[in-house]
């Protein structure tokens, strides 16, 4: 009994890969150096690029998502398909009792993401989204820091990036990614996860060369919240404007000091003196093997947590959209 507990725990996490992109060879990458997972199957309507990407780690292909989120032989999926895709396809793999690793945002619809944690935490599953702050320790120092300073009064961010080459068709594509809130979701989840969601929305957006398709060249696009815990959040994202190069700027101001981001760094003000905010200690451990090792260890309480962060996220996102559409201010419960 004893050996046979030792050969089950050594075998490896085999998981399937959904679609042949990028972020698809980026994780196709990370997961392969893992010893302890196989790349066994690639999924992809792509054949061209999916074929490709399985002959390079030995995979499978399959040219149908639902093929590979049904095979038996898989113990987890990973989503790196287009966001309008993410909800559909992790529901999918939840309901066929695989474990879940998924590109941001969690999904194109608030009901969609509520819906995938609920499952994930009905089938003891875990869900995980590629939000770099779970592993970050900077981040975790400046959640630290900010819980220290009292009150929150205000986050702002502000984003703004040159128009200099082609408009990418996928991003500038109100269909496939959403409004500029939803695919700059990595912009929003960090301030949730810090400050907490919120109470109501508000959001507007300027397009410019907006087709009846949903593409578009350039935009202009705000998010106002106020925090159930107190405060004012303010993200402001322009693309494609003409700038010499991207900017971008962060403040969390709190009772107690302001935390900013300047040149790679975190710094902490206040009346007294400015100190640089130091990473804290941790493993380092990355996204990829932090799925793995939960997996292995049936541990799905973080990863659970850290999925209605990236819920709470997309509500900001989603319901900024609703806004512009209606014209109003979005009262969250």
């Amino acid at each position: 009994m004893q050996f046979y507990l030792v050969l089950e725990y050594m075998s490896k996490v085999r998981i399937g890969i959904v679609g042949s992109g990028g972020m698809a060879g980026h994780h196709a990458a990370r997961f392969s150096g893992l010893d302890a997972v196989e790349v066994a199957t690639i999924a992809s309507r792509n054949v061209q690029t999916g074929t490709g990407l399985a002959e390079k780690y030995r995979a499978e292909f399959v040219d149908d998502w639902q093929v590979l989120v049904q095979r038996d032989d898989l113990d987890g999926v990973v989503i790196c398909t287009h966001n309008n895709t993410h909800g559909e396809i992790g529901l999918a793999a939840l309901c066929c009792d695989k474990h879940v690793f998924m590109e941001y945002p969690i999904a194109r619809s608030i009901n969609e993401g509520e819906a995938a944690v609920a499952l994930a935490q009905a089938n003891q599953k875990v869900l995980r989204i590629s939000h770099s702050e779970t592993v970050s320790n900077s981040h975790k120092a400046i959640k630290q820091k900010a819980q220290e300073l009292g009150d929150p009064l205000l986050a702002t961010f502000l984003r703004l990036t040159p128009g200099r080459g082609a408009r990418p068709e996928i991003l500038f594509n109100l269909t496939v990614s959403g409004p500029p809130a939803h695919f700059f979701i990595y912009h929003i989840y960090p301030i949730v996860d810090v400050f907490g969601g919120v109470a109501w929305v508000e959001g507007g957006t300027v397009y410019e060369g907006l087709t009846d398709q949903g593409q578009y060249n350039r935009f202009v696009n705000t998010v106002n919240v106020e925090f159930k815990n107190g405060g004012i959040g303010q993200w402001t994202w322009a693309g494609g404007i003409e700038i010499e190069e991207a900017e971008q700027h962060l403040r969390y101001v709190l009772t107690g000091g302001t935390i900013s981001h300047s040149e790679g760094k975190w710094y902490c003000s206040t009346r007294s003196r400015v100190e640089e905010i130091p990473p804290i200690d941790g493993s380092g451990v990355s996204l990829q093997k932090q799925w793995i090792q939960e997996i292995r260890n049936q541990e799905t309480g973080a990863a659970h947590k850290d999925a209605v962060t990236a819920v709470e996220a997309i509500r900001i996102s989603l319901s900024a959209e609703q806004s512009m559409q209606e014209n109003r201010r979005i009262v969250l419960p």
